[in-house]
């Protein structure tokens, strides 16, 4: 079973997927508006046929061939001015409507989630940069290193001694500060889904939506299973070229982690050992 601490740092590891978050439907209702009460104060001469004397009518009705008598205390016409209409508003809305993102359905989303699949078997190794905003707006960063299938490190720069790795068999979060590692099995954590042998978001996980918006695409996924708690929103850029360039991840409070990468190079190995966890038993603080 991972622990708390654990289980707070794996939400906000980068590539944390297999997550499920469910919106509480919104209820319809519907509103009484109560009828304005109008002026009833009686217009000189008679009511036109048809109308029942004393009618609120009346008050706004002029009467052929008679004086007209305002109602009392009611602004003299010439100081009744129309409500302002805020048509800078309304434009704003129209833009932000035509700007939103088009959500993809049928076959059109299956054929994005099948050039998403592409994307990462495509990848065999890959590096980069990475920055993480978590729920505090608390920024960390460093760099990632990833070989697929199984291998994945997240590097965390100064101040945090914090590693986050994988070795294609188990997921260990190494501090060094507290001189602690804490292992997990691969297939139990949300890794799993990127670092498959073959990855099918559409089989692995379950797809709550996709998007696309210009050259930019988005997919929101959930856990399958309902084992894990939270959503994730992976966005990429380049059209029918792909390349990831963010994830948000929003647990089930509602809580959000947003990572951003760049610098990414594609086809670099690097040394096995980068994957290799370090052995605190010798230090006196070592577990």
């Amino acid at each position: 079973m991972t622990s708390r601490r654990a289980a707070g740092i794996l939400l906000g590891v980068p590539i944390a997927l297999g997550l499920s978050m469910s919106a509480a439907p919104a209820q319809d209702g519907s509103t009484v508006v109560p009828k304005s009460s109008v002026p009833t104060t009686p217009v000189t001469g008679a009511a036109p046929a048809g109308a029942a004397a004393g009618s609120p009518g009346d008050a706004l009705r002029p009467s052929i061939g008679e004086e007209v008598v305002p109602p009392e205390d009611a602004a003299p016409v010439s100081e009744i001015k129309p409500a302002a209409v805020d048509e800078g508003e309304s434009w704003e809305a129209a833009v932000e409507a035509a700007n939103a993102p088009t959500p993809l359905i049928g076959a059109e989303q299956s054929k994005a989630v099948q050039q998403i699949n592409a994307y990462f078997n495509g990848i065999t190794n890959m590096q980069g940069r990475f920055e993480q905003i978590d729920p505090n707006n608390k920024r960390t960063n460093g760099k990632f290193y990833v070989e697929r299938p199984g291998k994945v490190l997240f590097d965390y720069a100064p101040p945090s001694e914090l590693r986050i790795l994988a070795d294609g068999h188990s997921l260990a979060i190494e501090d060094s500060d507290l001189k602690t590692v804490e292992k997990y099995p691969i297939k139990s954590t949300p890794f799993r889904l990127l670092l498959a042998d073959v990855v099918d978001l559409g089989e692995d996980a379950r797809v709550v939506g996709v998007e696309r918006q210009g050259n930019s695409l988005a997919i929101s996924l959930e856990d399958k299973k309902g084992d894990a708690a939270g959503r994730i929103k992976l966005y990429f850029n380049g059209g029918a070229k792909l390349q990831l360039t963010e994830w948000l991840i929003t647990d089930a409070q509602g809580l959000s982690t947003r990572v951003t990468v760049s610098n990414l190079v594609l086809g670099r190995k690097v040394a096995t050992s980068l994957f290799k966890t370090k052995d605190f038993s010798s230090s006196p603080f070592g577990q």
